[in-house]
């Protein structure tokens, strides 16, 4: 299954790099992490950083020393996975992240086989625990969308 869809040219042009947000990937695999920022530098419209640990501190730190603007983060509920990263511990970054850096947004991308999911999803997104989720492919639609909320957050709610 692929997570990422419809490659696009990045944002070009004088001053285009000063108003991009820092959008980090933190993936299952440093491979799918690496994968995502990719995706992203190619989106464009943002500036792409790869967090390639899965510890809740380093993920923390990383988007506290590198001051990410947004945080994407996959959710693995896979009963095969040597750590499952479920919707809980994926808040519990957010949480930290949003205390030490409350302008930092984060998303959720969970996989289409945990529809049962949902509900936890929005929930988490009703306590503003995590800004937003999608279940599936992220679309470059949605991905854009995020992107300029969190542009429009760090220029002050000015739309770009």
């Amino acid at each position: 299954m692929s997570l990422f869809r419809k490659r696009e040219a990045p944002a070009s042009g004088p001053g285009a790099e000063q108003a991009l947000p820092r959008a980090a990937a933190c993936f299952t695999t440093p491979a799918m992490t690496r994968r995502a920022a990719d995706w992203l530098g190619r989106l464009g419209g943002c500036r792409p950083l790869a967090i390639l640990s899965d510890d809740f501190d380093d993920v923390v730190w990383n988007c506290e020393a590198e001051k990410a603007d947004l945080l994407l983060m996959k959710v693995d509920l896979s009963e095969g996975a040597e750590e499952p990263r479920d919707i809980s511990a994926c808040c519990d970054v957010a949480i930290e992240i949003k205390r030490r850096r409350p302008e930092c947004r984060v998303y959720l991308i969970c996989e289409d086989g945990y529809p049962k999911k949902q509900a936890a999803l929005e929930k988490a997104v009703e306590l503003t625990l995590i800004d937003g989720y999608c279940i599936g492919d992220l679309s470059a639609q949605q991905m854009r969308a995020w992107l300029d909320e969190t542009a429009e957050t760090i220029s002050g709610g000015s739309a770009r």
